[in-house]
């Protein structure tokens, strides 16, 4: 096995980014097999392994290292209506997730009659067959998503319909999560819902069921997409001949994106307690929702340390030079708290510090897609490098401009000593008032300004250090002119949590939310790792299944 490098974070003034992607899965040659109605049978499915050691996952993940796992899997999970407590089907619909994580290094097929073959042969070993899988690439808009539709006869005549995404290897297609809309469902997702949809209702036309149940899966964004779909359906199940009992709808992880506040019983949205990554992408306080029922696996135990930043050096440029020679730290760790708690008390901060759906449209989403779309379109193996070249404090961006701004300190003219100098130091003024929660439009576009500057050009960095940066010309342009908007974005927001953090726990200390965040940002991402969901499910399976289908939802939804 080759291990890949792996994508740390991307902390930029409070938002803090983790990305991963994987490699080829490995193709399992299985011919389709037809089962009785009870009959079980054991099933391999393969899926990206990103832990090493489960005592610490994140610092022990790989870029997806080809695995292999089993799951019992019966066609008599589908004797029962689709709602209620189904722990068998809920763990062979999380399998199917997993298989459904790529195609090829090149993404799906762009032909209805190439098939999976890694999703397929997962499902060959179920009894599905005649498969026709979609993909609509798009490197400029990023609305690709890829989706594979098969088909089973069940002992009663009826026909099984499976529908399955593409839930990771997303490429550029990933940029439609931040195409959030100003209104509406999530714009992003529900374009891919109804690439899903149009696709859905091509086979369902083809193969014109007398009678048919449908089973429909996805995780993370897929699970999101799927959540749309599904809702999509739902208001329209007499167009398809169907019956809610028949419509069976497993999402993990998956983030809000519905406007609409639907309890759908068919629906069952599965999340793990711990799992923050996604979970407030997209708040409820921006009015998102998931649309099925809430099964929480695992309770929200995860524990994070929240901190503040010790200002209290920066009152004068005396304590704040003794504090950069000797290089002491300047955080204070203020307490433990709940991550859930804490993710919550965030959504509600940032929203009422203006970081508003239409905001995040309209001003953080432009910079954030032209940086993430650079990101994306580098090869696997190369992707790290592009993060870490903004960070880089040795031949990276943070090197250039910590070494420039230095530089300028010293023959500025800002003063006869570097007490001085700092003291008249414009920067070093601005990014005071902005940690102390007192600066204005004015004081965030100069600090910004002196950033561009130092920052410099292409060519300081190939003479600076004599080899080609890790980034190329076009991606360097591309950081330095949208790393600075999404900073004058964000900027605000963190201004206002300099100001509610003075004013909680005293005019010395700093950024709570911003710094609790970053500095927990591994620990909060942990819960979405693929494969920690797994054997959650598997012990919630009880060893004598009785599955009693409760009554449907006479609420909203069914």
């Amino acid at each position: 096995m080759i291990k890949h490098k792996i994508v740390r974070k991307l902390a930029t003034l409070g938002m803090s980014f983790v990305v991963s992607f994987a490699t080829i899965l490995p193709v399992y040659n299985v011919t389709a097999i037809e089962l009785e109605a009870s009959e079980k049978i054991t099933a391999t499915y393969p899926y990206y392994a990103f832990i090493e050691d489960e005592e610490n996952p994140w610092s022990s993940a790989y870029d997806a290292l080809d695995a292999t796992d089993t799951i019992e899997y019966s066609d008599e999970y589908f004797a029962s209506a689709s709602y209620g407590d189904h722990p068998e089907l809920r763990a062979v619909s999380y399998a199917l997730a997993l298989a459904g994580y790529e195609n090829r290094a090149d993404g799906y097929p762009t032909t209805t009659t190439d098939a999976n073959p890694k999703l397929t042969a997962f499902l060959d070993q179920l009894g599905f067959s005649d498969y026709q899988s979609w993909d609509e690439t798009s490197e400029e808009d990023g609305h690709s998503f890829g989706t594979t539709i098969g088909h089973k006869t069940l002992s009663t005549g009826q026909e099984l319909v499976v529908v399955a995404p593409r839930n990771y290897n997303y490429m550029t297609e990933w940029l439609s999560n931040f195409n959030v809309g100003t209104s509406g469902d999530h714009a992003g997702f529900s374009e891919s819902a109804d690439l899903m949809l149009g696709r859905f209702d091509q086979y369902i036309s083809e193969h014109d069921f007398s009678s048919y149940k449908v089973w429909v899966v996805g995780y993370s964004r897929g699970g999101a997409v799927v959540d749309l779909f599904a809702k999509k359906i739902n208001t329209n199940l007499s167009d398809y001949s169907m019956t809610p009992e028949d419509f069976y709808v497993y999402t993990f992880g998956a983030p809000r994106a519905s406007v609409t506040e639907t309890k759908y019983s068919n629906i069952h949205d599965v999340k793990d307690g711990n799992d923050l990554l996604l979970g407030y992408v997209f708040p409820e306080v921006w009015g998102f929702y998931n649309t099925g029922i809430y099964e929480e696996i695992h309770p929200a135990d995860l524990n994070i340390t929240t901190m503040v930043v010790d200002i209290s050096e920066l009152a004068d440029s005396s304590s704040a030079l003794n504090l950069l020679s000797s290089n002491d730290g300047v955080v204070e760790k203020i307490g433990a708290m709940n991550g859930q708690d804490f993710m919550d008390a965030w959504t509600e901060f940032i929203t009422s510090a203006g970081l508003t759906r239409e905001y995040f449209d309209t001003e953080v989403k432009a910079p954030l897609s032209a940086l993430m779309k650079a990101y994306q379109l580098r090869t696997l193996d190369n992707q790290s490098e592009f993060l870490n070249f903004i960070k880089d404090t040795d031949t990276g961006m943070a090197g250039m401009v910590a070494g420039n701004a230095f530089m300028d300190l010293l023959t500025g003219g800002y003063g006869s000593s570097m007490e001085e100098a700092l003291a008249n130091f414009p920067p070093y003024l601005d990014l005071v008032k902005i940690l102390r929660g007192t600066a204005t439009e004015a004081d965030i576009d100069e600090f910004l300004d002196y950033l561009v500057t130092y920052i410099g050009n292409y060519d300081d960095y190939v003479n600076a250090h004599s080899i080609e940066p890790a980034a190329t010309e076009d991606e360097f342009t591309i950081i330095k002119e949208n790393l600075p908007k999404l900073v004058k974005a964000l900027a605000p927001i963190i201004v206002a949590d300099a100001e509610y953090t003075q004013d909680t726990f005293g005019e010395d200390y700093s950024l709570y939310y911003t710094y609790s965040l970053v500095s927990n940002a591994e620990k909060l991402v942990t819960g979405h790792i693929p494969e920690s969901i797994m054997p959650i499910l598997k012990s919630l399976i009880p060893e004598e299944e009785t599955i009693i289908p409760k009554a449907p939802n006479t609420g909203k939804g069914y």
